[in-house]
């Protein structure tokens, strides 16, 4: 398969923010199934989900810290902001559901 195009990503994990220059490749034969179908690094998948900037080490700890240290959502907020990760305490409810989806898989 061709490299269609680079998309640059940002991901934000327990050590830092984190730039992926991603390699986009198509199948480039017209008789093909799956011609012109996006393929992305499997890389990505094993460091954030689709459509997150948050790394799944981010939603880990906030699931540790929520169901093993019974932490509330203003106390894991505050938390991650002693360790220098900017969020809000929205997406830490967020990702809090996020980690509930992935336990019911």
């Amino acid at each position: 398969m061709w490299n269609e195009y680079n998309n640059p990503r940002h991901i934000r994990t327990l050590n830092g923010v984190v730039e992926l220059q991603l390699k986009i490749r198509r199948c480039q034969n017209k008789s093909c199934q799956r011609y012109k179908k996006a393929y992305r690094p499997e890389l990505e998948g094993s460091l954030a989900l689709p459509q997150n900037e948050f790394g799944l080490d981010v939603i880990a700890y906030i699931g540790a810290l929520r169901y093993q240290e019974h932490r509330s959502v203003p106390q894991i907020h505050a938390h991650l902001e002693l360790k220098g990760i900017c969020i809000s305490q929205r997406t830490v409810t967020h990702l809090i559901d996020r980690y509930d989806q992935g336990e019911r898989i």
